[in-house]
């Protein structure tokens, strides 16, 4: 799941538009790359980080603020899932909402297309929401 995610943040944008880094997936590790490149941040003038789920949104928000670092003026954090920690984290996450109902229904329809030997497309792109909370702000069109 992270991996369509990640293709498809890359898709979106131009080569050289965004820094992107692909973190560790041990949580000692991550902390460490952090401090490594903590520094980039702000030498890229980097205004928001888009992780590929809350829990890591919420893991560098965490960390950014160990750092004295302040969430959203300093950085704009939005992470993906929409989990009941991203509301209730502070400040509260600004996250990609999934309808899980949808999501649960399509996969059941597929798995019943493929037990019934029905033809199901191979690729479903299943709608999703901006849910704007308080780890991003407005930025002036100057600053853009």
């Amino acid at each position: 799941m992270d991996k369509a995610r990640i293709d498809g943040f890359r898709s979106a944008f131009a080569p050289g538009e965004t820094l992107f880094w692909q973190v560790p997936a041990a949580a000692r590790e991550r902390m460490a790359f952090y401090s490594e490149n903590l520094p980039r941040l702000f030498s890229e003038k980097i205004t928001a980080v888009f992780a590929v789920s809350d829990h890591y949104a919420l893991e560098f928000m965490r960390f950014l603020q160990g750092q004295g670092i302040r969430v959203p003026e300093d950085v704009q954090i939005i992470g993906f899932d929409d989990t009941l920690a991203s509301r209730e984290s502070v400040p509260a996450l600004t996250t990609i909402h999934q309808d899980a109902a949808l999501w649960a229904r399509t996969a059941i329809r597929r798995l019943e297309a493929l037990r019934d030997g029905t033809p199901c497309d191979a690729g479903i792109v299943l709608p999703v929401e901006l849910v704007e909370r308080e780890s991003t702000r407005r930025l002036p069109c100057q600053t853009l």
